[in-house]
């Protein structure tokens, strides 16, 4: 099961057990109270925190200088949540004529997270607070900003993280507590409040005891299912190579036979077996298709491509890319990113150029922007010098000009990610960025 010791929304710490305890031992917990360290050890040096004295002194998350009753609100204690596990998966079932069933596509539903915990304060005034607190934190990001109102991440650790007692102890060489727990960290993406944080009972002592113990209980839901391990960077700020005379030479065929890129690919697909000649199927007629008009195909390519080795996806998880495309000082045009299957580790000279299994298009990028192409997800923003990021989808399609479909990278093999460009606008100071980013359901 998920651990209880710590949560993160929208960028807010919502519980860290290692500071309500502490702040609990400093005098913040009623006096009829108990509280007990039943987190996980080590917690506040795999987060990188000094250890913690008082909430003021330490600036927690709820720490307000203008409210008075936030010096002395302990935290917020979770004793429970269910949801984070798994992803809920349902098939539609629908029976044959005759015996047994049509099992239909496996779908992934949203994930429930329910959540149970305490309030701790040393007067009652600030278990109020909190719980106000509390209840303002959940409602999200104050500002939809670029992206989606559809919800927040929601971070979260699926177990206890070893902190070393000494460089070596938890992995291969010098290490550190933020290495040793970063397997641990997972981030649920498009998470939002559907019920509201709702009071259980509370625990005052006496009449005339100070300080509350509030059990609250609230739900979240995440819209996407998979769970998101840190991204992992593949290859950072690789560049183009440099020209070549090759790339300013334009071979011209005068063959009417002649055929694109994709129409020699298409040539080379397996045909189907014959069918009786004088009963031929029938032929469905073509969906019109949206298509991107400002995608042109350049006469000459300039590309480069990055490795993504076997070892960086479990065999029973799949990955997502991450990629950030610099266009430096020009803009850059006619950008293409393929993705090639490569169990058998080959260079790109000796793979098959028909055989990549995703491609994503940009027609265009204006100079010393970044482009930022999220597979998780599933966005696509430009942040230019002096502006907020925008977002971009409107310069990104698939194959042909064709709506997009985000790639999965799935099977546990390497990949060769191929991006290239039009090489009359490749700039010396461009470059590409590769992360990965591990899901797990």
């Amino acid at each position: 099961m998920a651990s209880e010791a710590w949560l993160c929304f929208s960028g807010v710490e919502v519980t860290n057990h290692a500071r309500v305890y502490a702040y609990s031992q400093a005098g913040l917990a009623p006096v009829h109270a108990s509280v007990r360290d039943c987190g996980c050890d080590g917690l506040v040096e795999v987060l990188g925190d000094d250890p913690y004295t008082l909430p003021a002194a330490d600036d927690a998350p709820w720490y307000d200088p203008a409210e008075a009753s936030s010096v002395d609100f302990a935290g917020f204690l979770v004793t429970s949540i269910e949801g984070l596990e798994s992803a809920p998966v349902s098939r539609p079932v629908t029976n044959r004529l005759g015996a047994g069933a049509v099992i239909g596509r496996r779908r992934y539903g949203p994930r429930v997270i329910t959540v149970d915990g305490v309030l701790i304060g040393r007067t009652s005034c600030a278990v109020d607070y909190g719980h106000r607190w509390l209840s303002s934190v959940l409602q999200g990001a104050l500002s939809c900003g670029a992206g989606s109102c559809g919800g927040d991440d929601l971070e979260f650790m699926t177990c206890c993280p070893t902190a070393p007692a000494a460089p070596g102890d938890c992995c291969p060489g010098p290490c550190t507590a933020q290495t040793c727990g970063e397997g641990v960290f997972r981030t649920l993406r498009d998470v939002a409040l559907t019920s509201e944080v709702r009071k259980v009972r509370s625990f005052t002592g006496c009449a005339c005891c100070p300080g509350e113990l509030r059990e609250v209980t609230f739900t979240l839901t995440a819209g996407r299912p998979h769970a998101l391990r840190p991204s992992v960077t593949v290859a950072e700020t690789v560049g183009w190579p440099a020209e070549t005379p090759d790339d300013e030479c334009v071979q011209w065929s005068t063959d009417s036979g002649c055929l694109d890129e994709a129409g020699e690919c298409a040539a080379q697909q397996p045909q189907p077996c014959p069918l009786d000649p004088f009963c031929p199927p029938p032929t469905l007629p073509s969906l019109p298709l949206p298509a991107n008009p400002c995608l042109c195909e350049p006469f000459t390519r300039r590309q480069v491509c990055i490795e993504i080795p076997q070892s960086a996806a479990p065999i029973w998880a799949d990955l997502v890319p991450l990629v950030e495309l610099y266009a430096g000082s020009n803009l850059l045009r006619g950008i293409r990113i393929r993705f090639y299957p490569n169990p058998f580790g080959v260079s790109y000279e000796d793979l098959d150029p028909c055989a990549w299994c995703s491609e994503i298009n940009v027609s265009y990028l204006p100079a010393a922007s970044r482009l930022t192409l999220d597979g998780a997800g599933r966005t696509v923003l430009v942040q230019c010098p002096g502006r907020a990021d925008t977002p971009a989808e409107g310069i990104v399609s698939g194959p042909q000009g064709q709506p997009l479909n985000w790639p999965v990278l799935e099977c546990g093999i390497p990949y060769l990610v191929c991006v290239s460009a039009d090489s009359t606008t490749v700039a010396a100071d461009a470059n590409v960025t590769l992360r990965t980013i591990v899901r797990e359901v």
